[in-house]
């Protein structure tokens, strides 16, 4: 992957949010894990501009988060610790575009699908 200084400066604030976690001892919140796991998507496929609305929301204090949107991911189970939010970012700055991306299985897909959907 070619790396731009707009993905760099992306990945010092994704790192930052981490490390702020870190200070506060804790792992992210269920709406700091989605904010951060599509900042980190959003990175991997180059649209930078929605990762920073991402990195954005990740600030947004929880005084002004929607009730609506903090009762929807309520409903949605946790499944990043920062230790695997980290590990992505590694991947995405490291990973070489030229290598094999593993198939997803059908059933991984599906599995998936449903789960986000619930």
């Amino acid at each position: 992957m070619q790396r731009t200084d707009q993905l760099d400066r992306l990945a010092r604030t994704f790192t930052a949010a981490l490390d702020l976690l870190d200070k506060q001892f804790r792992e992210p919140d269920r709406w700091e894990e989605e904010c951060l796991t599509y900042a980190l998507g959003a990175m991997a496929c180059g649209l930078y501009p929605a990762a920073e609305v991402e990195l954005d929301a990740f600030a947004r204090p929880a005084a002004e988060r929607t009730p609506e949107e903090l009762a929807e991911l309520e409903n949605k189970p946790r499944r990043f610790t920062k230790a695997m939010l980290r590990h992505g970012l590694e991947y995405v700055l490291n990973r070489d575009d030229d290598s094999p991306v593993p198939a997803a299985s059908h059933l991984a897909v599906r599995t998936f699908l449903g789960a986000s959907l619930r």
